[in-house]
């Protein structure tokens, strides 16, 4: 939910309501691909706290790898990717970020900061909003609509 906190809050409100149906999605399974191939011989899928981290492994410490398609929604995966480090933090546990986009050849090192701990704080308080309320925020054109799972709900 903190990845579409950050993307759409549309999103995450339909999100909530179990409204997560387009896993036929073409970009969904070219994703889940990316994602199988990418880092085949590291830890994958570690479950935390609901959180589902893709890709932890041991190098000079602990680092967690969030796999993307493409760096379409960048800010947003790097938020989700803090959300994991800050969940692992809780737990005692140190660790380091990639966001990696293995189709484009790119990665980015993050960080969690106090600040960004501040930050996610506030956002989940903006998620309980947001699922709180009776209908959906209004929608926003936003450049990556058109590939949104949820497109129809906005723009029918």
């Amino acid at each position: 939910m903190v990845q579409y906190y950050f993307a759409c809050r549309r999103e995450l409100w339909f999100f909530s309501r179990g409204l997560n149906f387009d896993f036929d999605n073409d970009d969904m399974l070219i994703g889940r691909m990316i994602h199988g191939d990418a880092y085949e011989r590291d830890w994958r899928e570690v479950l935390l706290e609901g959180a589902k981290l893709d890709v932890v492994r041991k190098r000079d410490g602990l680092q967690v790898i969030e796999v993307k398609k493409s760096s379409k929604l960048e800010e947003p995966a790097r938020w989700q990717l803090k959300y994991y480090l800050y969940l692992l933090r809780k737990a005692g546990m140190k660790a380091k970020g990639l966001v990696s986009y293995p189709r484009e050849g790119t990665a980015e090192e993050v960080e969690l900061t106090e600040d960004d701990v501040e930050t996610l704080e506030n956002a989940f308080r903006g998620i309980e909003k947001v699922i709180s309320l009776e209908s959906p925020p209004r929608a926003e054109r936003k450049p990556y609509c058109k590939r949104c799972a949820y497109r129809d709900f906005c723009w029918v």
